[in-house]
């Protein structure tokens, strides 16, 4: 219970600190978008016209809103990939007044496949090349997939070097799903 209230207060001032209202009914297998503060980002936000760069799928566990995602490390001490933080830590990486919570239609038996599907991943590398691991957007739209659920309304390719090749899930592609819906801001 302490521990419980203690995230709370803790997400009430990140929150406060980057004008964000936390959904009320944020439910495991939601989406979390920002526009982080890593340098793939930028990259991700000349071809991406959602706003966000980064996707993780939120986890409401005993530890209070975790966040399921794969990143190039954001932590001195863990490898690139796939890791689970806590909501304040992944706001934290965002660009001020850049986090947005979208709601999946999805079942709850739906919502638990996801979610242990993402769990399972956990360590695996994160990469943006095919069967060398898995980025961000990839994961929860697997995840998903797994779960039932289709998330993404299909795949980019960048015209970069070295990966004009691969086709990328994109921030919008998943935000432009019929399956997935911003929670508005109550007034």
């Amino acid at each position: 219970m302490i521990v419980r209230t203690f995230n709370i207060f803790a997400l009430f001032l990140v929150g406060a600190f980057y004008a964000l209202a936390l959904p009320h009914d944020l439910k495991n297998g939601d989406l979390v978008f920002r526009d982080g503060d890593e340098v793939i980002s930028e990259i991700i936000k000349q071809v991406d016209k959602s706003g966000f760069s980064h996707v993780g799928m939120l986890w409401i566990s005993d530890n209070g809103i975790q966040v399921i995602h794969s990143t190039p490390s954001e932590h001195n001490n863990i490898k690139d990939g796939v890791t689970v933080d806590s909501l304040e830590f992944f706001i934290t990486r965002a660009k001020l007044n850049s986090v947005r919570f979208y709601q999946v239609k999805g079942s709850k038996e739906a919502r638990e496949i996801a979610v242990q599907t993402a769990l399972e991943r956990v360590g695996e590398n994160f990469s943006i090349y095919p069967k060398q691991g898995v980025y961000c957007t990839e994961l929860v739209a697997d995840a998903w997939l797994k779960a039932g659920v289709s998330i993404s309304t299909g795949t980019q390719k960048l015209d970069m070097p070295f990966i004009s090749d691969i086709s990328f899930i994109l921030p919008e592609n998943l935000i432009n799903s019929e399956n997935v819906f911003i929670y508005l801001e109550k007034e």
